[in-house]
């Protein structure tokens, strides 16, 4: 019944997809380390490169533009690592139960331990919105993950 979480294919080893979700994680973690200084400069940076994508739909208000990229940044880093992360469980485990058990631990545990982090460094806070805010986009990632497959799986010759 969920064995559709995982088709296990010889051509996805386990080194590449541990290592690309290690590394994505460190991404995302790397950017909880900055302080509230440095990340808010980064996010001024992309304000000022998206603020015609605003202004086309009448926005000036630069502190709603900060917030919708920050926000969106949460979703879209959990949604990567999430979709990552599903790919590494499926070649991990072989019993699609305790891949969905690992994907599990993944969804809720990274975001909590991401805000966490937040907590403890200057100029930064831990929401838990936003730990909610990052399992939406984890769910995300990993929906499209699942449609991805389904649409790529081989074809089964009839006969």
């Amino acid at each position: 019944m969920i064995r559709w979480l995982c088709r296990r294919r010889q051509s996805n080893p386990r080194g590449f997809w541990t290592g690309a979700f290690v590394l994505w994680l460190c991404i995302v973690w790397g950017h909880s380390l900055l302080s509230g200084d440095i990340s808010s400069q980064e996010s001024s940076h992309f304000v000022f490169l998206i603020r015609p994508i605003f202004n086309l739909f009448g926005s000036n208000d630069e502190a709603a533009m900060t917030f919708a990229i920050r926000k969106t940044a949460h979703f879209c880093e959990y949604a990567v690592l999430l979709m990552l992360g599903r790919q590494m469980v499926c070649v991990w485990f072989g019993s699609a139960k305790k891949a969905w058990m690992a994907l599990a631990l993944i969804w809720v545990g990274v975001p909590c331990v991401d805000e966490g982090i937040q907590t403890l460094i200057p100029g930064r806070a831990g929401q838990p919105t936003d730990v909610l805010l990052d399992m939406a986009g984890g769910l995300t990632g990993v929906l499209v993950a699942l449609a991805i497959g389904r649409v790529m799986k081989p074809a089964i010759p009839e006969g």
